[in-house]
């Protein structure tokens, strides 16, 4: 080792940056195993490429008959105190070995926004290049394409309005009526990311993991240009469809980056005030605050989730909620059937039409009560209020989720729901239901990742303490009696799907087992039992994909809870048929010991 230190110039300071940041002047958080820009790009994190070489600077050569003696003198003393300035500086990097990488690499003003790579970089002779001239955006053939996008547009999108329909197929053909090195990146980026999540949504039949991501790398290539070039609204879109590809990740910094440009970008132009469209057409206004609407669910839910702070406060908006623009027939192709004849944006119906449901806005108003919720649990103006005031606060979301609760049609609840929508809307309201959930459990401590709650339950489990069971504990039971019902409707589950919803759908089976456990017998537990059975067998698979060793932790911890209380309900009905009645939980003679019943 030691040969290979003395190699090179005895000043040399080691480099902290890895290859892909120094190469792109960013600054790198040294993580490990990998950077955060290198996990944003997809890119391996190493640390083989050779430093660059400092050049020396360029001074100007004046000549002597051009300067007067008072002009020497004076730029004499100037050159010597830069050699004593410089001096102090290079015995401070000595002793500061961060300093030299501060001289190479500039120092990012402190901003919420994640540090991007510049778009124009320079090479080591010092000529500057554009990196988007060299690159071809090449992309499939337009054919293979279209049919993927008018699905998008058709399914998704009518849900979910990202684009407007007409001003995306213009853009689609505006770009392939390019040359590949002629088009523009952040449209070119637009049309991977619809096309990632058509497939992201199995709304192919192709559909797949695997091609979403790499489309969604495709559009990464270029996210430079989408973050530092000239911010407008189809640059908001980009970012927003990124995020919604991004939060199925079981590491959600990627997205938290992400969201947090974004929700910045889009205050830059405007999108969360009524003020900044006051001159735009009605149709591009509209589209502009649906977009906004679409990025605030996505910062609040990601918050939620990340235990973080969102970005956007709610007294910062001025925008009235979305209203249902009403879709043509035929504005996509003849394909349609009758019962979407109508049907408004951010809207979804039962099969035959007769039922309607706003899930753009229901979706908002359950954006809203998450950040009450992450206000309630993890803020630090809450930890500072009174026991009072925390109950006022505890009180006043669970009363606003309830009326959410309320306010869903009976149509698209419970097992009438599994009657009545298609497999696409199932899918749409299995998200919407996971996320209440979620709040639920959050607001009461009742959730998978709440160590104290599932250590209560192995106590009751082995000791026969009782724990505390949440307020509303019957309403929570059926909550998540139907979540499981839903999602074994919906079929397999597969890892990024279940990073969304999986915390809810594991908080549904603990929350059954849960309730096996403190009532044996209960009118519906052959149904719970063999939901748990699902889920367990459903679960297993995700571990076995992914190897997460806190999934497997929890998995192997409800199998066994769920394996003790079928056993003891086996006992509990052997009993009674021996004894041919049955056993009155409620009589005091009866005794539990942990083991089982006992007379």
């Amino acid at each position: 080792m030691l040969p290979a230190m003395m190699e090179g110039p005895k000043n040399k300071i080691p480099r902290k940056s890895c290859d892909f940041c120094y190469m792109r002047k960013i600054k790198c958080d040294t993580q490990k195993p990998r950077c955060s820009h290198c996990i944003t790009y997809a890119r391996d994190c190493t640390y083989a490429a050779p430093s660059r070489k400092s050049r020396p600077k360029r001074r100007k050569v004046v000549k002597p008959n051009e300067e007067n003696p008072t002009d020497l003198h004076a730029r004499v003393r100037h050159l010597e105190s830069q050699i004593q300035q410089f001096s102090e500086r290079s015995k401070s990097d000595e002793r500061n070995p961060d300093a030299q990488r501060e001289l190479q690499e500039p120092t990012p003003t402190p901003s919420p926004v994640v540090t991007m790579p510049m778009p124009m970089m320079t090479n080591e002779e010092g000529s500057t290049d554009c990196t988007r001239s060299s690159r071809a955006l090449d992309l499939p053939p337009l054919q293979q394409i279209l049919p993927v996008v008018h699905l998008f547009l058709e399914n998704f999108n009518t849900v979910l309005p990202l684009f407007h329909a007409e001003s995306l197929l213009r853009l689609l053909h505006t770009t392939y009526n390019l040359d590949a090195r002629s088009r523009d990146p952040v449209s070119w980026a637009a049309i991977n990311i619809v096309v990632a999540l058509a497939h992201r949504h199995w709304l192919t039949d192709r559909g797949n993991i695997n091609c979403a991501m790499e489309y969604l790398v495709r559009a990464q290539s270029v996210l430079s240009e989408i973050v530092l070039d000239e911010t407008k609204l189809l640059n908001i879109q980009v970012l927003v469809g990124m995020v919604m590809l991004l939060q199925g990740a079981k590491d959600l910094k990627p997205a938290l980056i992400l969201i947090s440009t974004t929700m910045r970008l889009a205050h830059k132009i405007g999108l969360h005030n009524r003020t900044s469209a006051a001159h735009l057409d009605a149709t591009v206004a509209g589209q502009c605050a649906r977009v906004f609407w679409l990025a605030y669910i996505l910062d609040k839910n990601i918050s939620l989730r990340a235990k973080q702070p969102s970005i956007q406060r709610d007294d910062d908006i001025d925008l009235d909620l979305p209203c249902p623009v009403q879709t043509q027939k035929d504005q996509f192709n003849s394909d349609q059937t009758d019962g979407d004849d109508g049907l408004g944006t951010g809207m979804i119906s039962t099969i035959d039409g007769a039922f309607k449901m706003d899930y753009f806005v229901t979706r908002i108003h359950l954006a809203v009560i998450e950040g009450g919720v992450y206000d309630y649990l993890y803020s630090t103006a809450s930890q500072k209020r009174s026991l009072e005031e925390r109950s006022h606060a505890l009180n006043s979301v669970s009363k606003a989720l309830e009326q959410w609760k309320t306010s869903i049609p009976l149509q698209f609840r419970g097992v009438d729901a599994l009657q009545r929508l298609s497999p696409s809307a199932l899918r749409f309201l299995g998200t919407l239901d996971a996320t209440s959930l979620m709040c639920t459990t959050m607001i009461n401590q009742a959730h998978a990742w709440n160590a104290e709650w599932i250590t209560s339950l192995q106590k009751y489990d082995k000791e026969g303490t009782v724990p505390l069971l949440p307020p509303r504990w019957s309403s929570l039971v059926d909550e998540s009696r139907r979540l499981l019902v839903l999602f074994e409707q919906l079929g397999s589950m597969d890892r990024w799907n279940f990073w969304i919803t999986g915390c809810s759908y594991m908080t549904a089976m603990m929350v059954l087992t849960a309730n096996s456990m403190h009532d044996p017998q209960h009118d519906m537990a052959s149904l719970d039992s063999q939901l748990v059975d699902i889920a367990l067998g459903m679960l297993a698979s995700i571990v076995d994909e992914t190897n997460y060793t806190n999934l497997r932790s929890f998995h192997n911890t409800c199998a066994e809870l769920h394996r003790n209380t079928q056993q003891k309900r086996h006992y509990i009905m052997m009993a009674a048929n021996d004894r041919n009645s049955e056993p009155n939980f409620l009589d005091p003679a009866w005794h539990y010991n942990g083991l089982g019943f006992e007379i």
